[in-house]
């Protein structure tokens, strides 16, 4: 019985001594000096909202912005401020876009692309404020004037009241190539407006800004001007894409000549942002044509236009 008594205890004192010599080869890198109460975490609660779905895409829809903008990574006052008011811009334009269609697409046209240059002209004017990259702030200045051109040219072609300045835009921009002048626009056929006929050029410009607004949300770079290119490409590609929307549907010359200048010009500072910022430029793209609108139900005759071609 001693004998057992004495292997038990003999056992016991190796398992001991075993674990007290295993416990010593534990390493970790926890730091006992680190205060973990300044670091934050988020969750949801209390979203309200009258359909219970809407908290689900409200929560998904935040938590996708938040990774995109990595906010694990503080950025700089200057950076902040102009992410802020990027944002508050591109609200603005997207509440300012929502109109109620007309059935006319020109008039729709115009409705539409005047917030979303005024939305360019507000993030170029951020740019101007904070950025560094002389060849940007440039570009940046062009973008401002030649968009206030055009949106002048646009109201000028949709027959609208110009203030004096607006006027003057309007004949500053009616000397470039998109055309010789403006004259009081014309109809281009009996056609009424029509909702139902409306209704591609409609779904054309909801993808058109979906995408542009998937494609905008950002991961800060501590960069200005590189964050500025990369929120400004998709904008530019939204307004190309509504005005050839506005070339394969609308009906007044006017605007359709505008519509290639958007075009070409927005292509061109795509190219020249990119370059300032040492990124490579996108695939060539052909330069817009003049194609005829597509026939619209009840139409009479078929409207003649300067050029014909392909290419949308």
């Amino acid at each position: 019985m001693k004998m057992l008594t004495k292997v038990i205890v003999l056992i016991g004192l190796a398992l001991f001594l075993a674990n007290a010599s295993f416990a010593q080869q534990v390493k970790t890198d926890y730091d006992r000096a680190a205060n973990f109460s300044q670091y934050k975490t988020y969750s949801w609660e209390k979203v309200q909202a009258p359909d219970p779905l809407w908290v689900d895409r409200v929560a998904i829809g935040s938590a996708s912005l938040a990774s995109a903008q990595d906010l694990s990574r503080r950025p700089s006052a200057a950076e902040a401020a102009f992410l802020k008011e990027n944002d508050a811009a591109m609200t603005k334009m997207m509440n300012d876009m929502a109109v109620k269609p007309t059935g006319n697409v020109d008039h729709d046209l115009v409705a539409m692309m005047t917030p979303h240059h005024q939305g360019a002209i507000d993030m170029s004017e951020a740019e101007l404020r904070y950025g560094h990259n002389e060849q940007l702030i440039r570009i940046a200045q062009d973008i401002v004037v030649e968009e206030l051109q055009e949106i002048a040219a646009m109201r000028a072609a949709s027959g609208e009241k110009l203030t004096p300045t607006e006027a003057t835009l309007a004949a500053s921009f009616a000397g470039t190539s998109a055309g010789p002048g403006f004259s009081p626009p014309v109809p281009a056929d009996s056609v009424p407006p029509s909702l139902k006929t409306e209704r591609p050029f409609l779904a054309e410009n909801a993808a058109a800004m979906t995408k542009m607004m998937n494609d905008m949300p950002i991961k800060p770079t501590g960069n200005i001007d590189r964050d500025f290119v990369a929120m400004m490409v998709p904008h530019h590609q939204g307004a190309i894409d509504m005005a050839r929307a506005e070339l394969r549907y609308g009906r007044e010359a006017q605007l359709r000549r505008i519509a290639q200048e958007i075009i070409v010009d927005q292509i061109q500072q795509i190219s020249l942002m990119r370059l300032a910022v040492g990124e490579p430029l996108p695939p060539s793209v052909s330069s817009p044509t003049d194609p005829l609108p597509r026939p619209l139900t009840g139409r009479g005759s078929a409207a003649t236009s300067t050029a014909q071609g392909g290419g949308f």
